[in-house]
This record gives C-alpha cells, structure tokens and sequence, in this order.
C-alpha cells in the first residue's frame, strides 16, 4: 500500500523487516508536495523505531496489545502507555483526530494514516461492545466442511466464542471509522478530504476448515475498499472492475495533484471513482503467498496465483503441485469454491489458458523472469530473477520431452547468476578452508574479527560477526583438466534465527588480508557478486549439519572463468566467499555459527569441493527451464 509495489519488486516479505527509509512512497513524496504527514497506530515491521516519510507518528511496535500499549512517535521515542481500559484503536484514533485538528487549524494540506490492530488475536472488543451478538449464531456456508488439499485435517475457526469477539471488536472499527468521518464534519473539511478504507487481508472463520488468512480462497482475497471524496464524487458509486491494494499509492498521488512514479505498479483508482473505467483496465491480478519463517509450522503454504474478473482461479503451490486448484469463483459458478477444475478433461483449455496468462503475468511484473543465458563447453550460466522468498526449480531435457530437477534456488527479488553444469566428471579434490577466515563486525568503520573456532551471522554488534567470509587457496589445475563442478560445504549451527542466509563472492586476491566489504545487499561493487539465494535458512538444524551449496550456486561458473582468464596461473590466489544475512535482526541475537578452519573438529572446517573433467570435453546438447515451485512427489 506504501510502494505501490508487489512485495517481490520492493522485497519487505515478513512483518520482521524494517521498512527501507530510502524506498519511495506515497508518504514521502507527499511530503516532497507540502504535505505533513501523520501516522497512527499499527506499523508491525518488527521493532522497527522510525516511520520513513511521516513527519508526525503515533504508534506501537510490531502487533502491539489491546491494552496498555507504549506508543511512539516518529524517531522511536516513548510517548506515553494507555491504561488498562482504553483500548489500543481508541486511542490511536484520538491521537488522529488531533493532528487532523492542528494541520486544519495551522491551514495545511496533510496526510493522515490511521493502522488498526484489530481485528488481530486475542480479539479483544472494548467494553462498549462486549455484549453484542451474545445470543447470536453464525449462518452457515456450504465450504465449512471442505478442508483445503494442503490441509485435509484442517479443523479451524470454528468457534463461535471466539467468531463473537472478533465481530465485537469489527465493530469497534466501525465505531472508530464513524468518529473520524464525524470529526471531518465538525471541522467542515469532509467535502475536499478523501477517506479511503481498506484491509489488508481477508480472514477465515471456518471456511475450508481454517481458521486463519493467507490461503488463496475468496474469503481472504478479497477485501473491503471504499472511497469516500465528495469533491470529486458526484455521486455513491458501487464498481466491479479489480482493484488492488498495489492502487492505494497511485490512487492518493493522483488525489494529492502529484505525479505517480515509473516504479509503481498499481493504478490510479480516480477514473473508477467517477464511473469510468479505462479500456485498458486489468481483467486480471496474480496473487502470492511466500515462506515466512515466522510461521514455519502454519496451516498455509507457498503458492502463487491468478484470478480472473470472469471468476476463474488457477493456484500453484510450490511444495506440491498436487495440490493444485483451478475454480471458477463467480458468483453464477462455485462462489464458495468446492469444486477444483484442474484435473477435469473438459477444462483442459481453460486451464492451460490460465497458466499462460499466468506466465506472461509473473514475467511483466518480475516474479519470474530469465535472461542472459550462455553456453560455453565448460557449462551454461542463466541470470534468473525470482521473487523474494518463494522457491524456483531449475530442471534440463536433452530432448524437451523428458526433463528432469537439476537444483532448486529461493529468489532474492532481484537476477541471480546460475550456473548450470554440465554433467559428469571424472576426478575431485577437497579445498580445506584458510585459518584466515573472520567474521565481519558492524559498525564505522567496519572491522574484520580472526581467531574465532566458529564464525557467527547474524549477531547483534556487542556479540560481533554479522557476516562470516571464508578463505580458500585456489588450487593450480592439473593439466588437461578444468573445472566441472564446485560446491561449497559448511557445518552450520542455527540459533534462534527465522531468517535466511545467502552467499557471495568478495573476489580472488593474492593474499588473505581481510576485505572489509558489508552489505546485506548489493553496494554496487563490481568485485562483489551473489552467487547463491538462501545458502541456508530457518529449516536449519539447531544441533548443526552439514551444508552444501546448491549445484545452481555462481560459485561453479565464478571459478570456470577464473581460471579460463588465468590460464598460465601457477598458485599463491585467494578465494574470498562471504556468507551473510538476509535481514538486520537488530535487538535480538538470532544467528547461526559456521565452524571456522581453526575449529579442532577437521571435520567440520569449510570445504571448497571442486570437480574436474578433461579440458575441452564435448558436453551432449542440453536445455534448460525455470518454473516456481517443486513438481512435487
């Protein structure tokens, strides 16, 4: 809602990450306008202390609590703690109303943002509402009994107790909503103030047995959107075309008077608002659901998706594609969606119809996009771009009938070099890790920390090692022979973390002096290149094992053209390899340790494993594709 953006484009995909104070948002540039912005309320990019581009900020970190809640402002400051009876949604609404007040009073054009916590566990309504629907029971829908194919013992949200609160406390919205719209009366400003309202999801109280969100059903995917801006409205208007959360920023730029970034990709919803819809109006969204380590053992599961306007739905999960669904949701076909389509002969077309728009779609918006494919007798290298968090698979054919799995890769949001070796070798050697290997400590300056017997990533800086980086002596080739393969194997320990690690490339230098290059991300450093996704992630064993690269991994093409460009090289080279993480932690010491070369387990120590073919040997012809998720068993 704040880019515009899909999270694989702007790559915030868990509540943990801190929100970037360098993206561009609506709020920023609003404020850019002469806009004071204000934000009220839920935020829930973990601890998060800042609010990038609002100047005024009531609010509380991550989900926060009914009742005596710490609020902040904007530079991460206390400001106060309700008491035990105001509960949270009144009193942002409160602290709203007053800035609302005081940019009116001041005679300045202003943005106010209003995060609700409700209607979030434990569903606690004020006391206002406590009473309400005591007597009442649910109606019944016809997918109560229908469990999803992911969970077919699913048996949540059933609980009317419950079902009761979480309308109580809807209803405290509802009368927070109203309190702002009156307040916008009082102050004679409604008819030039636009007011949009809208979820953030959707959420199941026992359809498909489940009793959570996430999931692909109509239930949670669609939400409630409403505008109300009587200057620009003539009239209440009901609409049918999709809208999506990605048009909530290119909506209120457009209403604000300012121009809508390249980089957005929502739309405007202004022409909608007055009767018009555009002839080139979407007719189509894709939707997803990546891996959130905060949630490794929740009744959902990855899954990417597109749903039609004519009520057509494809879903494609990645850990299974058996359970693969195609409905038709409109409101004249399987509204409630019991019925799955897609092993039925009769909607062969409809499905395949689906999957190519779903293809076309995921590559138009960067979800899954290939480029830069080269072939080279050593072995291929593709450029993949996948999006944040979600798994891909490489498979090859030597004849595009029979294709078999050759690795599989989580995207990073952005392209990421492949190598795709090519099969067979015919002799190994093992590259024991360099004592030279050291954690790099965050900070100005950063610094290089030795002597350690295992590494650590990821700790907080009092602890020291944020990222790990590995040293190896390349070897000198023997004649006649080149590389095949190289994969890198760790012993790696996770300690509370839910995050994932991925693996870089600092260069080849001629001795082992340290390189102090950090970065959770690209700094633009040429020398500095990601040769792997998620290295290794939350799945991780707590007592350790043993890691390995993936066979994808760049570090396989990185060496072939080390050594094609060094051909007379005689020894005396270094190998720098960082392993690092994926997201800053922050105040919580969630790590993992890898056991360095000094550690006295042999071992355990960092290997480099190369493998060698006959130079020049003619590789039998091969080809290659990327499709998301796992074939499944």
């Amino acid at each position: 809602m704040l880019t515009g953006q899909y999270p694989h484009k702007h790559g915030i995909t868990n509540n943990n990450t801190d929100f970037p104070s360098d993206v561009v948002t609506y709020a920023n540039l609003l404020q850019a306008a002469g806009y004071t912005t204000g934000y009220f309320g839920k935020w829930h990019m973990g601890t998060q202390v800042d609010r990038p581009g609002f100047d005024t900020a009531v609010s509380f970190e991550g989900q926060g609590t009914y009742f005596n809640t710490e609020f902040f402002d904007e530079s991460g400051r206390s400001l106060f703690t309700s008491s035990e009876s105001d509960w949270v949604d009144d009193v942002s609404t409160e602290q709203a109303k007053k800035f609302i007040t005081a940019q009116h009073a001041a005679g300045r054009p202003s943005l106010t943002v209003l995060g609700f916590k409700t209607p979030h566990q434990p569903w606690t309504p004020p006391a206002r509402n406590r009473g309400l629907f005591s007597s009442d029971t649910a109606v019944a829908v016809p997918n109560l009994s229908v469990p999803p194919p992911f969970a077919p013992r699913a048996n949540g949200g059933s609980s009317q107790s419950q079902l009761r609160d979480y309308m109580r406390t809807v209803v405290g919205i509802d009368q927070n909503v109203g309190d702002i719209l009156a307040h916008l009366d009082d102050l004679q400003i409604a008819d030039n103030t636009a007011v949009i309202f809208i979820s953030d999801n959707g959420f199941f109280r026992g359809e498909h047995r489940l009793g959570d969100k996430r999931s692909a059903y109509e239930e949670s995917l669609r939400i409630p959107l409403m505008i109300r801006y009587p200057a620009g409205q003539s009239k209440p208007l009901a609409v049918d075309p999709i809208a999506l959360n990605v048009d909530i920023a290119p909506t209120i730029l457009e209403l604000a008077g300012v121009p809508v970034p390249e980089s957005m990709q929502g739309r405007s919803l202004v022409p909608l608002m007055t009767g018009s819809t555009p002839s080139d109006w979407r007719d189509s969204f894709i939707f997803s659901y990546n891996i959130d380590p905060e949630f490794p053992a929740a009744a959902v599961v990855p899954h990417l998706g597109l749903r039609r306007a004519d009520g057509l739905k494809l879903v494609n999960y990645s850990d299974d594609s058996s359970w693969n669904e195609l409905y038709d949701a409109s409101r004249d076909g399987d509204p409630y969606e019991i019925n799955n389509l897609y092993s039925l002969p009769e909607r062969a077309d409809d499905l395949a119809a689906m999957k190519r728009e779903l293809l076309q779609t995921t590559e138009r918006l960067g979800f899954m996009k290939a480029s830069g494919f080269s072939m080279k007798p050593q072995g291929a290298s593709w450029s993949v771009q996948g999006a944040d968090a979600s798994l891909f698979e490489i498979e090859t054919s030597s004849d595009l009938i029979d294709w078999k799995v050759v690795g599989t890769f989580e995207g990073g949001g952005a392209p990421t070099r492949l190598s795709l070796p090519v099969p067979g070798f015919s002799s190994s050697e093992v590259i024991e890790g360099n004592a030279g290997d050291y954690v790099l400590a965050e900070g100005s300056p950063v610094t290089a920390i030795r002597g350690f017997e295992t590494l650590r990533v990821g700790s907080i800086p009092s602890a020291g090692g944020r990222d790990a980086v590995l040293i190896f002596e390349l070897p000198v080739l023997k004649n006649g022979m080149e590389i095949a393969l190289a994969e890198l194997e760790l012993h790696v320990v996770r300690t509370f973390a839910q995050w994932d690690a991925d693996l870089w490339v600092l260069g080849v230098k001629d001795d082992t002096t340290p390189i102090l290059e950090y970065s959770e991300t690209p700094t633009g450093n040429p020398a500095v290149l990601k040769l792997e996704d998620t290295i290794f992630d939350y799945s991780t064993s707590n007592s350790g094992e043993v890691v390995t690269s993936n066979r994808l991994s760049g570090i396989t093409q990185y060496l072939q053209k080390f050594y094609e460009e060094n051909s007379s090289y005689a020894g005396g080279k270094y190998l720098f390899l960082r392993v690092n993480s994926t997201a800053d932690i922050g105040v919580n010491d969630q790590r993992y340790t890898i056991t360095a070369a000094e550690n006295p387990n042999i071992e355990s120590r960092p290997k480099l494993n190369l493998f060698y073919r006959p130079l020049g040997s003619s590789p039998r012809k091969q080809s290659f594709r990327v499709r998301y998720g796992r074939i499944g068993p």
